[in-house]
């Protein structure tokens, strides 16, 4: 063992006898500035996914969300398909509750009937 480290410090010499390379804090913030951009690059596609709900390829695209209405804070209704099958379901911050099975299947761009279908299921349950 000790052999090992009187070789490894003896191939070690040349570079702590060589010269300090001319430009080296040119090289170092080029190599910063390059790790930033690719941080906030990563941080800016993050938040454009998220604001332009891009379809996650997590499902393989079996499951997609129809449409959803916010009704609090940090809960909201929405219709999910499955297949050819639309669920309504709650969401909240710690769980997620099927609230009903639909005969008839909404259209992607039906907002007004999602907000009817949910009057009628909130006269349903009352």
């Amino acid at each position: 063992m000790r052999i090992l480290t009187v070789l490894l410090a003896a191939l070690a010499l040349p570079v702590w006898a060589a010269e300090p390379v001319a430009g080296g804090n040119d090289q170092l913030v080029t190599v910063v500035a390059s790790l930033f951009g690719v941080l906030a690059l990563i941080i800016v596609l993050g938040v454009l996914g998220r604001r332009l709900n891009l379809p996650s390829q997590i499902s393989g695209g079996q499951i997609k969300s129809v449409a959803m209405m916010p009704v609090g804070s940090k809960e909201r209704v929405a219709v999910i398909q499955v297949g050819e099958q639309q669920y309504l379901v709650g969401i909240t911050a710690t769980q997620i509750t099927m609230l009903d099975k639909l005969e008839q299947p909404l259209e992607a761009e039906g907002g007004a009937q999602f907000g009817h279908l949910l009057a009628k299921f909130n006269k349903r349950a009352n």
